[in-house]
């Protein structure tokens, strides 16, 4: 007898769970989620990131006692949380110069599958009017996976608003000659001063069997096939990198992160 529906789907706020099947068995389906974080451990740490099982991770620049007003921060914090107590907490300076790419970042790299889901969960306090760019989520590549001189960036998920009080997300590929129409993400709006999920499904290939496809709370709004960056070395972030941001500084809550075999899909569930 086949597992009941129920048996297929466990909460994201464990990396196992066993669940009765239909046949009254225990069924074991955490092999499907790779990694969680949650920022719960409390403090200002990231054990869920650093370190990591996939070889390399990070969160920076975290505010110390002698730095406590640093421009571009990530840091815990009980202000929001998505289903718990903690979020992280990721502000940027919209006026600093982040053209080089520095903000607040949370960095998972090394040894991350060349095919996985990846879900985070973000809180927008208010809207932002974005001047030049928002970066949200990124994808990164190494054309030689032991080789960091080879890094190079990828795909950008931003936030803009076509708008006012509206924001939505568009897509850079950074693969695209320059000049050219950038990839069409759909106009679905994210929701302010609400939880909303993005969730990406990236598979690493230098040829046609490559993807990345985007879901905005559930909703499909990117379906991207064709070569992405070359399988062996994959870098996914969750962060807050923007330049000219008004008002500023601009604050990101983020929450509920994972990276899964399966759709993790909406309300932190596996997809049936």
């Amino acid at each position: 007898m086949k597992p009941n529906a129920t048996s297929n789907r466990f909460l994201l706020a464990v990396s196992w769970l066993v669940l009765p099947s239909g046949c009254g068995q225990n069924l074991d389906v955490g092999s499907d989620i790779l990694w969680t974080s949650r920022f719960e451990v409390g403090g200002n740490s990231f054990p869920e990131w650093t370190p990591v099982p996939f070889g390399f991770g990070s969160a920076s620049p975290v505010p110390t006692p002698n730095e406590p007003n640093m421009p571009n921060t990530v840091e815990v914090s009980s202000e929001q949380g998505h289903h718990s107590n903690f979020a992280a907490k990721l502000t940027v300076s919209g006026t600093a110069d982040n053209t080089a790419g520095i903000g607040a970042s949370l960095v998972q790299n090394g040894g991350l599958p060349d095919e996985a889901y990846y879900s985070a969960w973000y809180y927008l306090p208010q809207s932002v009017s974005v001047g030049y760019y928002w970066v949200i989520m990124k994808f990164r590549f190494r054309s030689v996976p032991d080789d960091p001189n080879t890094a190079g960036e990828l795909f950008d998920v931003n936030l803009t608003n076509p708008s006012s009080g509206v924001m939505s997300l568009r897509l850079y590929d950074h693969q695209t000659p320059p000049n050219q129409p950038q990839p069409k993400v759909s106009p679905k709006s994210v929701s302010v001063n609400a939880w909303f999920q993005l969730e990406a499904f990236y598979r690493a290939a230098s040829d046609n069997t490559g993807q990345l496809t985007l879901w905005l709370d559930g909703e499909q709004i990117l379906d991207l096939p064709g070569p992405t960056g070359p399988a062996g070395w994959v870098a996914w972030d969750v962060v807050s990198v923007g330049y000219n941001l008004t008002p500023e500084p601009a604050v990101l809550y983020v929450d509920d992160c994972a990276i899964s075999r399966t759709r993790i899909g909406l309300n932190g569930l596996l997809s049936e």
